[in-house]
């Protein structure tokens, strides 16, 4: 006789700690520790014995099709827990966003089938998965387009509008970022003129397609309401930059009209002043004629409130 408390499993590189689960003659059924399980008594085995190790699933993955080879159709993994055992299935469900995890998996004996009772997918929980950019902002795009790809919608034009809002909206944080990385180098010591202007050049177009991509993400949130039936309240701080945010977009967009010193073809005071940047290059602020809009401390909080009007118009379609 000889004892054990780990044993090899396929699913793991290293040894997993096991408890006695039953013993049938010479059949020894094991079972795979859980975190949180107590300590259990070695497990006796004796000369002839057949080792069975229950399977132990944690989590079970969602794809757009059935093909066990593709790999380009993964859509996310979830979580499971047991809900109850019964003569040849194991039934389980998707743990809640939020719900406390004891570590606790769904363990299956050989040749019972897993049974999921209440399959849940939140997007709360999709969008906790994406990983934060360097400004904070976190892309919505993927997890609102897994969203739309789980269960049935049925309005194909609301789901076109808010990935199009979505996607302007990552591209203009995208765009935010590199800002930034061109303004630290611009604050670079012993930089000589060349370096200057590359820099400067480079800032300076990105605050121009950022503006630009701002603004459509904002324009398409004010008028959903009107386009797509949206239900959702406009957030007050879409509301109270929208004047500054579209004179910079239609100055940047027409920035041919703007170097003619007009405005809609017509000779105008402010056309010019779409070419100062000296307040962009000291302060951070974005200025056209009468109107400012401050890169650092209005602009992160425009891309906040309309991530989450886009996250709040797709959960409630």
């Amino acid at each position: 006789m000889a004892f054990l408390d780990t044993v090899g499993v396929p699913s793991s590189p290293e040894p997993v700690q096991v408890r006695l689960l039953e013993r049938d003659g010479s059949r020894v059924l094991l079972q795979q520790l859980d975190p949180g399980d107590p300590e259990p008594e070695r497990v006796p085995v004796y000369d002839g014995d057949e080792l069975v190790v229950l399977e132990a699933l944690s989590h079970i993955g969602l794809h757009t099709s059935a093909d066990p080879e593709a790999s380009d159709d993964f859509l996310f993994g979830y979580r499971i827990v047991p809900v109850r055992e019964e003569p040849g299935r194991v039934q389980a469900r998707t743990l809640r966003f939020g719900e406390p995890d004891t570590g606790q998996r769904v363990h299956v004996r050989p040749g019972d089938t897993v049974e999921l009772v209440d399959v849940t997918v939140e997007l709360e929980y999709l969008d906790s998965l994406e990983p934060a950019t360097e400004s904070g902002h976190v892309p919505l795009t993927p997890a609102l387009w897994t969203w739309l790809n789980v269960g049935e919608h049925h309005d194909p034009t609301r789901t076109r509008y808010v990935l199009a809002a979505a996607r302007r909206l990552d591209a203009a944080n995208q765009l935010l970022i590199t800002v930034n990385q061109q303004r630290q180098a611009l604050d670079q010591a012993g930089l000589g003129g060349p370096q200057i202007r590359r820099h400067l050049f480079h800032l300076v177009g990105d605050v121009e397609m950022a503006a630009v991509a701002l603004a459509r993400a904002v324009d398409m949130v004010r008028q959903s309401s009107k386009l797509i039936g949206c239900p959702v309240a406009v957030p007050a701080e879409v509301t109270s930059s929208w004047d500054a945010l579209n004179a910079l977009r239609n100055a940047y967009e027409h920035i041919e009209d703007r170097a003619l010193g007009q405005v809609q073809k017509k000779p105008h005071p402010d056309a010019l002043t779409i070419f100062d940047q000296a307040r962009l290059l000291t302060d951070s602020v974005l200025v056209y004629g009468h109107h400012e809009l401050n890169m650092i401390t209005e602009i992160p909080g425009i891309l906040a409130a309309v991530r989450r009007f886009l996250k709040d118009a797709t959960a409630n379609g």
